[in-house]
């Protein structure tokens, strides 16, 4: 049986790739947007109302039950431990990042420092984790599901948060490609809220064009990361002067 919860994730994610915001949604169903947002925050949906969102995205309900079907036989997380496995060993990381990018054998053997023996054996590690089916030919078919997500403050996301700190950093963000915007102010809560949801929509809009730029060809993109950060704070030099 499908779960509701299951069908809000697929439903999120037809949107997300129709380029259907959140507030256009609110416009259709007469609703507001905080009420949008709740609804699929909190996983609770009427039928009739996800009926009404099919309908928007010109599918039916059993369509959106099938997709959602076929997103849980994919996988969305590893294990805590799994992921301690895939950390350990650098470039077991690198390969699963490259591979749910959609890299081909031959991409990954053309730009990264892998003989075709180690990248075969490190792509049935990653077989044996059910992340891909490794076909003959070294065709790498990816098991994993679009909403994939590496365990909240998991080794994986640790093992990131300790580069963005040490390397991230090292650029003065000139570049063309590179933009870098720090603004302090007071905000009160609710303004603070505020930002934190457009925090999420920008990650949102990250994620959708990650997957619109799939049809690329692997040679024509590049690797980009997205750093956002808000919290109460105040640099050491200006805080040590408070009463």
């Amino acid at each position: 049986m499908i779960r509701t919860s299951e069908l809000l994730k697929t439903l999120k994610q037809q949107l997300r790739q129709a380029g259907i915001t959140y507030a256009q949604l609110a416009t259709e169903l007469e609703m507001s947007e905080a009420n949008i947002k709740r609804m699929f925050s909190q996983g609770k949906m009427s039928i009739q109302r996800m009926e009404r969102i099919c309908d928007l995205l010109q599918i039916d309900f059993l369509q959106l039950a099938q997709m959602a079907s076929k997103q849980r036989s994919q996988i969305t997380e590893l294990s805590y431990e799994q992921e301690q496995e895939v950390v350990s060993n650098k470039k077991l990381l690198l390969l699963t990042n490259l591979v749910i990018s959609r890299w081909t054998f031959d991409e990954i053997m053309a730009v990264y420092r892998f003989d075709e023996h180690e990248l075969t054996q490190l792509l049935a590690k990653l077989d044996r984790l059910k992340m891909i089916e490794l076909l003959p030919g070294n065709r790498i078919k990816l098991l994993v599901s679009s909403i994939f997500k590496w365990q909240p403050n998991g080794p994986v996301q640790q093992f990131f948060e300790k580069n963005i700190q040490t390397e991230f950093f090292r650029s003065r963000f000139q570049d063309e490609s590179e933009k870098l915007v720090f603004i302090s102010g007071m905000l009160s809560k609710t303004s603070n809220k505020r930002i934190q949801e457009k925090m999420a929509e920008l990650a949102e809009e990250f994620e959708k064009c990650i997957q619109s730029d799939m049809v690329y060809p692997t040679k024509e993109k590049d690797g980009a990361s997205l750093v956002m950060g808000l919290r109460a704070w105040e640099i050491k030099a200006f805080n040590d002067l408070r009463r």
